[in-house]
This record gives structure tokens, C-alpha cells and sequence, in this order.
């Protein structure tokens, strides 16, 4: 039982440990839609790459960013790659442009940083 105890506590310190942003819940930004813009037909579509610095972890930062860009109106798909640092995303120019996109890793949390943003045709 002890060994248990102490696998346990173990298991929560590495975790706490490893990913700075589990005391502090990440931020969900809410993005709303109709239904129309669900079903929105993406008249100028491009791909953009950024940097993002200051993910400490995968699930916690990485998944959450991912998960606001994807709900993000005007944005086909997003990829967060934790390992590079990464996000390369599908967006309609004509909705949105790059500082907008910005906008919505960085207001996912206080700690994310933005950076070479390049639009790939």
C-alpha cells in the first residue's frame, strides 16, 4: 500500500513539474458561430505557418491553442506541433488575416509569444 501511496505522489509531482500551466487553467477563448458560417465556403484559401514560444506541454498548451484556432470562424484546419514550436493552419484571407490569428494564440495565455509568421501559397 505504501508503494502505491508513493507511486501516486510521484506521478502527481511529475506532472506538476512538467507542465507549468497545470495550477493555471488555459484560457478557452469562446468563438461563436451561426450555422451559416459553420458551412462557410472558403473563397481565398491559404496556408500559414508561426512560431509559438513558451508551451510547456503538449496537452495542456499545445492541444488548447490547437483547439481555439480550429474554432476560430475562418479557419479551415490548424495543427499545433509541440516538438517544433510550430502551427500551420488553412484560413480564408478574406476573413481573416494574419494578426488576427495572433491575436487568438495570444489571448489563449499570458505566457504564448508569436512569431515568423509566413503565408505559404
Amino acid at each position: 500500500m505504501k508503494k502505491i501511496i508513493l507511486l501516486a505522489s510521484v506521478f502527481v509531482f511529475s506532472v506538476m513539474v512538467s507542465c507549468k500551466n497545470i495550477t493555471a487553467i488555459p484560457k478557452v477563448v469562446t468563438v461563436e458561430q451561426t450555422a451559416n458560417e459553420k458551412e462557410l465556403v472558403f473563397t481565398e484559401a491559404t496556408k500559414l505557418s508561426m512560431s509559438i514560444d513558451g508551451m510547456v506541454c503538449a496537452h495542456g498548451c499545445a492541444a488548447v491553442i490547437e483547439k481555439n484556432l480550429n474554432k476560430t470562424v475562418g479557419i479551415k484546419e490548424a495543427k499545433v506541433d509541440f516538438e517544433t514550436k510550430q502551427v500551420y493552419l488553412i484560413f480564408d484571407a478574406a476573413l481573416l488575416n494574419s494578426e488576427k490569428i495572433s491575436e487568438v494564440v495570444l489571448k489563449t495565455g499570458d505566457t504564448y509569444s508569436v512569431s515568423n509568421v509566413e503565408v505559404i501559397n
